[in-house]
């Protein structure tokens, strides 16, 4: 049964959304806060900025069946932007309800949004909604219009061990020129959100979370105003029944270290020098200390790793999504860019 949605007022609520650059420990406190009794995370969304772009295609907002293409777009562009979930919905029975809440939602986009999520909330019986979506790191300050009273947490980790985590998967970037350049462009946009909005925006960093989880969690629950909870140490007893498997099997094990430095073992030296001398000022001002502290790009690192990037994309059975994935997802989005409302 779809709720009464009327009161919802986007100014006044405060969703928790869950930002950083990939792989840096965003679905371990997303599936943390995901067990607190008043918090629902539905999976990645994708789609706030890109149809925020595409607003002007669907109309008045004032119209209810505008509202109601406006959230079949936000289901659409989801599967789209993020398909580890195939052949499921992104929140269960949302198409279904679709017309219901678009008649319900406040006339903004905002309004649609929260509607949305309050949908799927209620549906868990929570009182509040929480988005996990890395790279919404790059456009906090639109969240933060459409949503005031957001909090953010900003996951950090080293670069290198991100560099390691994802060079071989279909998400890359896939050197390690690419790699850093990607983080230290990420990160940065987060820490200047945080200069701006030091209320909205709470950093945390991967290595200090799996060292001890309760400490930093309680941390977390004090920036968002709620209540630290056991359960919130407990995500991985039910993981594989809640998170897409594959890429993300170290949540099915309890946070833990086993993942601090893999880059001093599994980086070559050249690439360990190529990042730090990308980002090493970055790693430094973040607390990551740098095994290269005179470190600089050679005549022909940076043609090399950029090139490099774009043949190691012709990967064909990379995870999470084969080349032929990828072309499919690549062509679903230029339909969808030109007609998001269709």
């Amino acid at each position: 049964m779809t709720p009464n949605l009327s009161v919802i007022q986007p100014e006044a609520i405060s969703p928790v959304y869950v930002v950083g650059v990939a792989r840096s420990g965003t679905t371990l406190i997303q599936q943390m806060l995901d067990h607190h009794p008043s918090l629902a995370f539905p999976w990645e969304s994708h789609f706030i900025e890109v149809i925020h772009k595409k607003l002007p295609c669907f109309g008045d907002l004032s119209v209810p069946e505008n509202r109601h293409k406006l959230i079949l777009a936000m289901e659409r562009y989801q599967k789209i932007a993020f398909g580890e979930m195939a052949g499921s919905e992104w929140i269960p029975g949302l198409v279904a309800a679709a017309g219901e809440l678009a008649q319900a939602a406040p006339p903004s986009y905002a309004g649609v949004i929260a509607t949305v999520y309050d949908f799927h909330a209620r549906q868990r019986n929570r009182p509040r909604w929480g988005d996990k979506t890395p790279g919404y790191v790059n456009c906090l300050p639109l969240i933060i219009e459409l949503f005031p009273k957001a909090k953010i947490i900003h996951m950090i980790r080293d670069g290198r061990d991100v560099a390691v985590s994802l060079m071989s998967l279909s998400l890359g970037p896939h050197t390690a020129y690419m790699s850093a350049v990607r983080w230290k462009q990420w990160v940065r946009h987060g820490l200047a959100s945080a200069e701006l909005h030091p209320d909205s925006i709470f950093q945390l960093r991967y290595e200090d979370l799996t060292e001890d989880p309760e400490r930093y969690l309680r941390d977390v629950c004090a920036f968002i105003g709620e209540d630290y909870v056991p359960e919130m140490l407990e995500f991985h007893r039910d993981a594989k029944k809640r998170v897409p498997q594959g890429i993300h099997a170290m949540i099915n094990v309890p946070a833990n270290k086993s993942r601090h430095n893999r880059w001093k073992t599994e980086l070559t030296p050249t690439q360990v020098r190529i990042i730090e001398a990308v980002a090493g000022d970055l790693l430094e001002q973040l607390g990551y200390e740098r095994a290269f502290p005179d470190a600089r790009l050679g005549l022909l690192d940076k043609r090399l790793g950029k090139m490099g990037d774009k043949l190691l994309r012709l990967r064909p059975n990379t995870k999470p999504h084969s080349l032929i994935d990828r072309i499919s997802k690549h062509l679903d989005r230029a339909r969808f860019d030109r007609n998001p409302a269709g």
